[in-house]
Formats: structure tokens, sequence, C-alpha cells
């Protein structure tokens, strides 16, 4: 397979994978987990460079293992691994990054010309280790990939991209949106209530 192929196989993957992740059901839990996010302070924090990253060996959509390791082999013994949601759109992701004096810096590798992450640090989030596995706890709920404002919204949107890998078109355009795209998404799956928080916003 030629390498412009598989990247966009990896691409397809990828983007089903987060399809499965971002379409778990709405709950009550959900919604209050988002106004007490929204309350908390969220801050532009820079990504380490892209050629460090590499060097340490820092993976993909594992900043977690990725924040640990650093903290752990950080010789002057000064940093830890700081919990919390990296604000995507409309939706929050688990996220975890790395703080070191008065510093807060991403150790995951992102998307090429993304030199900084919207963050927000959530002291109430636990890590629990069992074994091999980690998993994250909040007010005694575990965490999955992370949690959305418009269940509704990003829903209807993860299932347009798989719909549309599903009659084969290209993944780089499966996941591309117009303005007007999301718009009429927006329009349809999005109440009242939720637009004007918007429009207020």
């Amino acid at each position: 397979m030629g390498q412009a192929k598989q990247r966009k196989e990896e691409l397809k993957q990828r983007l089903l994978m987060n399809a499965d992740w971002w379409t778990f059901p709405a709950s009550e839990w959900e919604e209050t987990l988002v106004e007490e996010i929204l309350a908390l302070p969220a801050y532009a924090i820079p990504r380490a460079d892209p050629a460090d990253l590499t060097a340490m060996k820092m993976s993909r959509n594992q900043c977690h293992a990725n924040s640990l390791w650093y903290v752990r082999n950080d010789p002057n013994g000064e940093s830890r691994a700081i919990p919390g949601w990296l604000v995507q759109g409309f939706d929050f992701t688990l996220h975890s990054v790395v703080e070191s004096g008065d510093d807060l810096f991403c150790v995951t590798p992102g998307e090429p010309d993304e030199t900084e992450i919207f963050f927000i640090p959530d002291p109430k989030i636990e890590w629990i280790e069992t074994g091999a596995n980690c998993s994250a706890v909040r007010n005694g709920e575990e965490i999955g990939v992370g949690i959305r404002r418009f269940p509704a919204y990003t829903i209807a949107l993860h299932q347009m991209i798989r719909y549309r890998l599903f009659v084969g078109m290209d993944p780089d355009q499966a996941q591309y949106f117009s303005a007007e795209e999301l718009d009429a998404l927006m329009r349809q799956h999005l109440t009242a209530k939720e637009r004007k928080m918007l429009e207020e916003a």
C-alpha cells in the first residue's frame, strides 16, 4: 500500500473510531457536568515542539500515558500531570497535560499546524489504575472519551461522517463541513434553548 493510500485508510479508521466514541446516549449526568465545566477557567497553552515529541516517542491520542511518562522521566522531579478537558468545538475531550512550575504545556502530538490548545484543568478528575488499565473518574462516574455540550448535534455530525465513509467518500472530504452544512445541522439538532444560549454567549 502506498504512503498516501495508507494515510487515508488510517484517517478513515480514526474517523470511524471517533464516531463510535462520540455517539453514546445523552444523560442528565453529562448535562450537569457540562454546566460545571463551563464554570471553570480555560487556558490557551502551547503544544510541545513536534520534533521533541517525536524524540520522546509520544503517541497521538495517548495524552494520559504521555503526560505520566514525562512526569516520571523529569530529571528535576518538578512536573506533574494535570487532568482536564480539551476544548474542541462544542465538545470537551478528556485530556491530560503537564504542569512544570507555573507553566502548562501539552506533550501529545496533534495536527502539524496546531501550536496551542484550549484546555480546562479539572481538579475533580481522578485517575484510577487497575493493573495495566487506567480510567478517569469524576464524582464517582467513569468518563469515556469526553462529554458534549450539545449531544444531539455531535451525534448527528459523527453519524454524517460515518455515512459518508460508508458510501465511499474520500476521508479528507468526509470530515469537512461547510459553514452552511454546520448551520443546517445546528438548526436541526439544537433546541431553542440551546440556540439562545449560543446567541447570548
